[in-house]
């Protein structure tokens, strides 16, 4: 989910070439599906656990921690994501620690 949101964040980034948009365009679609399903199954907890929401949004404290460990379980997933060659992209203005951490294992991020 962090690197999709990174994906997301250089998406916007008037700085990076064509070609390199071109290359997180490619990485964002292999991605995306990893990223709906982590959609999807968080939207299902919401739907599991809605009978204990309260109006101020709180889990009931019975369910509390049935709900953290739902959470952690599902945040803590791995998943194998297959890249034939990471794309290498250069660390531009709007480029930062946040955005390429979470990419680290996806992309090459060069200095200019």
């Amino acid at each position: 989910m962090n690197a999709y949101a990174g994906l997301e964040a250089l998406a916007k980034n008037t700085e990076l070439s064509e070609k390199e948009q071109w290359q997180l365009y490619q990485l964002r679609k292999i991605l995306r599906p990893h990223f709906d399903f982590q959609a999807e199954r968080e939207e299902a907890m919401r739907e599991k656990y809605s009978d204990y929401i309260g109006s101020d949004g709180q889990i009931a404290p019975e369910k509390r921690a049935d709900w953290m460990n739902d959470l952690n379980e599902l945040l803590n997933m791995d998943v194998d994501v297959e890249i034939d060659e990471k794309p290498q992209i250069r660390f531009v203005k709007g480029v930062n620690l946040m955005i390429a951490e979470p990419l680290e294992d996806f992309v090459d991020f060069i200095q200019m």
